[in-house]
């Protein structure tokens, strides 16, 4: 029942409660009366009789202005009343209509932000499961229309290092620029709808394409929504460059309801991120991979938190003396399914999420207690770690590995920290600060897999690098490549001239160990020593006198 057909039985009920007491009233006074001139007839006459009442009403004045109260209580009490009956009811209705007023505002608002994001205004999941859902109503079977879920890229970095109202900031930033890209003529020109944007959650948006033309290409499409959404933010005054991954499903072929159509999309979008892409289009092979991969890394997280992961050892050698002098770390996953798994399966699959800093926890406390124990033994070795882009730009990382080190007794120049040149890329002024602390503590810092594709010697300059891993794919059929051998000898001696040691990573012959040397790398490690093993095992070649 509205409040308008509330107020009025209300008003109806206050004057009923009115009229029952003004009655009462009346009866009380006439009773008043009534024993009062029963009390004078007695004093008069000495007895209770109607002579007496006769006389007590006409001998006493006090009872004429007592007989005068029915009167009153009729009248007054009704007016009154009935005044404040009415100005209760005129309260009300203009309680009502104020009340209709600010609920009706009120109920507007609601509706609008359940259906839109508040730090972005634009539509939310909800809403824009909503406007699929229609527009597939309205093509039926006889039409086409695509999903495209967008992620910005490395936005929990953002968010880290810049704060929460800066990282709002840029999804605001972002959203605008989404607002613009609906009017882009390349989008407007794919289809005979009007496109519409929404975000999900965290950093993750979505489009709707509606109404295809038959002449749509999806990759086009996503290479040129690509080029739009590699852009430039503005954080504290600073322009920041971001990128996008995105991921596209179509309907009817790829997905027939929403959740299917948007799930689609979200797996087109994981696999280009698994496989570095900016873009891909679901496949149905994908969901296979997607389902796989959601298993592998459910299991990972379960053996994360519960320290179930494996360490392996790759010995590190001095090609002078063929002794040991190091080992690299290397995780590995036993899944109750697909067996032990090695790195490149699972790493790429937990690369952006939080997993890679928990593992990475795992993998140093894990280390450096093996590292105790070999010391304990006499075995005067270090360890080396690897990490990845989003620990350079952890600033916690230096004081956890301080305090690591302090607790399990080894001194820093125990521990070698690995990471990628393209790890480098990102975040480098956070980068570099993160680096610098680390090496003033002592640790030793190497970049793996140098050459492989990122190279810039201006890492070498910049950051405090001790140490250069040459990629082992250019050491692998080396002496049978003069272009090879060249590119490694090149490695050697800018390496010597900055003053890095050097490691040539997958050496697998005697040939090529020598020729090694000869071009002066001191150090290498590859199957030709030992591939990767356990603790144990690892601890049999230390008790060895020489590697090979």
């Amino acid at each position: 029942m509205g409040i308008k057909n509330k107020i009025i039985p209300s008003t109806i009920i206050l004057k009923q409660h009115v009229h029952r007491y003004t009655f009462l009233g009346l009866a009380i006074a006439v009773g008043s009366i009534m024993i009062a001139s029963f009390i004078v007839s007695y004093q008069l006459t000495g007895r209770v009789d109607l002579d007496g009442f006769v006389a007590a009403q006409m001998s006493n004045p006090a009872i004429w202005i007592l007989d005068l109260t029915p009167l009153m209580f009729v009248y007054w009490g009704q007016a009154f009343c009935a005044g404040v009956v009415n100005k209760a009811q005129s309260i009300l209705t203009d309680t009502k209509e104020q009340f209709l007023k600010i609920s009706g505002n009120l109920e507007s608002e609601l509706k609008y932000e359940s259906n839109h994001d508040n730090v972005t205004t634009l539509s939310n999941s909800r809403m824009f499961s909503e406007l699929v859902t229609t527009a597939m109503e309205q093509l039926g079977t006889k039409g086409q229309l695509a999903v495209i879920i967008i992620e910005i890229n490395e936005f929990k970095n953002i968010s880290y290092n810049f704060g929460t109202s800066n990282a709002n900031n840029v999804l605001k930033q972002f959203a605008d620029k989404l607002k613009l890209i609906l009017m882009e003529p390349y989008l407007l020109e794919s289809c005979m709808g009007l496109c519409s944007a929404a975000r999900f959650h965290g950093e993750e948006f979505a489009l709707l394409i509606p109404r295809l033309k038959p002449d749509f290409n999806a990759n086009e499409l996503l290479s040129a929504l690509h080029r739009s959404t590699t852009t430039q933010v503005i954080i504290d005054g600073m322009d920041v460059n971001i990128a996008t991954t995105s991921g596209l499903a179509m309907y009817p072929t790829q997905g027939e309801e929403v959740d299917i159509l948007i799930s689609q999309a979200n797996i087109a979008l994981h696999h280009a991120r698994q496989q570095g892409l900016p873009y891909m289009v679901y496949q149905t092979e994908m969901k296979e991979d997607f389902t796989q991969n959601h298993m592998i890394m459910s299991a990972l997280k379960h053996a994360i938190e519960n320290n179930e992961v494996n360490v392996y050892f790759q010995p590190i050698v001095n090609l002078a003396t063929r002794t040991i002098i190091g080992a690299e770390s290397f995780v590995r996953f036993e899944h109750p399914q697909f067996g032990l798994l090695n790195a490149e399966k699972f790493i790429p699959l937990i690369a952006s999420t939080t997993l890679i800093h928990n593992l990475t926890t795992v993998m140093l406390k894990s280390v450096i207690k093996q590292l105790t124990n070999w010391h304990d033994e006499g075995f005067k070795i270090y360890a080396a770690v690897n990490l990845s882009t989003q620990d350079l730009s952890n600033r916690e990382l230096p004081i956890f590995i301080s305090k690591l080190l302090d607790d399990y007794e080894i001194s820093p120049e125990y521990l070698k920290l690995e990471f990628t040149e393209k790890a480098c890329m990102t975040e480098q002024t956070i980068t570099k600060e993160v680096l610098e602390q680390l090496s003033a503590i002592g640790i030793k810092l190497s970049i793996d897999d140098f050459c492989s594709g990122y190279s810039s010697f201006v890492y070498l300059l910049n950051f405090p690098i001790d140490e250069v891993k040459i990629e082992k794919s250019f050491i692998l059929n080396m002496m049978g490549d003069v272009k090879k051998a060249k590119i490694v000898k090149a490695i050697t001696k800018i390496a010597e001239t900055l003053g890095l040691a050097i490691i040539a990573e997958g050496i697998t012959d005697e040939e090529t160990l020598k020729h090694l040397s000869e071009l002066g790398c001191c150090y290498g490690q590859g199957a030709y020593f030992s591939r990767p093993v356990d603790a144990a095992q690892f601890k049999v070649l230390l008790s060895r006198k020489k590697a090979a």
